[in-house]
């Protein structure tokens, strides 16, 4: 599916190219040409989830870490009406709620990730592959989340754990949280290494008050 908003890709990859644009994992992914954009309309609409999810099953199927390393899979909102930082997290877990709901009539949750979101090796899971979260949103406090459109970015797991196999994961860590606290002028509170803590505290980019729960349940 094509974006419907004239130049929206273009913003995107403008967005992601800028200099001081801390994720560098991104920036290799946009030199690879490995970042794959789709317009979904609304992120509060029901009647795109299956849209999103077979997408998403085909962004699986290409994906081969041999010659797709550093890619990532980008939902774009262009229709949606303005949401705060709250707002735009309760539409976040709705969606992925929402997709998981249909997925695990077809699949199982990847065994190499946890299901519980409280767990910390939990990690969102579609296809039976694990996939890391970035919200961003026009109103996010955080600069390096705060895109013209609420959009949802799917990062496999499999790719960090392939960079933890050649010892290369850490330095790429550091290097994105130090260029992060650069770029947004102050360090990420949400920030942990997986294993640590549950990576649901990173999803949406706000800073998540203390007694927050996830509101997200596996389906069985």
């Amino acid at each position: 599916m094509s974006c419907r908003k004239p130049f929206i890709e273009d913003e995107l990859i403008d967005f992601v190219n800028e200099d001081a644009f801390p994720c560098v994992g991104a920036k290799t992914a946009l030199t690879k040409e490995n970042i794959h954009i789709n317009c979904y309309g609304d992120i509060c609409a029901e009647d795109n989830t299956g849209d999103i999810l077979g997408d998403l099953y085909h962004f699986i199927d290409e994906f081969d870490i041999s010659r797709s390393m550093y890619s990532s899979f980008i939902s774009v909102f262009e229709t949606t009406d303005y949401l705060d930082e709250i707002e735009f997290e309760q539409a976040l877990w709705k969606k992925l709620q929402a997709m998981h709901n249909l997925d695990s009539a077809l699949c199982k949750w990847d065994p190499d990730v946890a299901k519980d979101p409280d767990h910390a090796h939990f990690s969102f899971s579609i296809g039976e592959h694990g996939f890391f979260i970035i919200g961003l949103n026009p109103n996010s406090s955080r600069k390096s989340r705060r895109f013209g459109y609420p959009a949802i970015v799917f990062n496999l797991h499999a790719q960090f754990e392939h960079l933890r196999e050649m010892g290369r994961f850490d330095r790429l860590r550091d290097t994105i949280r130090q260029r992060d606290e650069k770029y947004s002028g102050s360090p990420n509170p949400m920030l942990a290494t997986h294993g640590e803590s549950s990576e649901v505290y990173q999803y949406s980019g706000r800073q998540i008050e203390a007694g927050w729960k996830c509101p997200f349940k596996h389906k069985e």
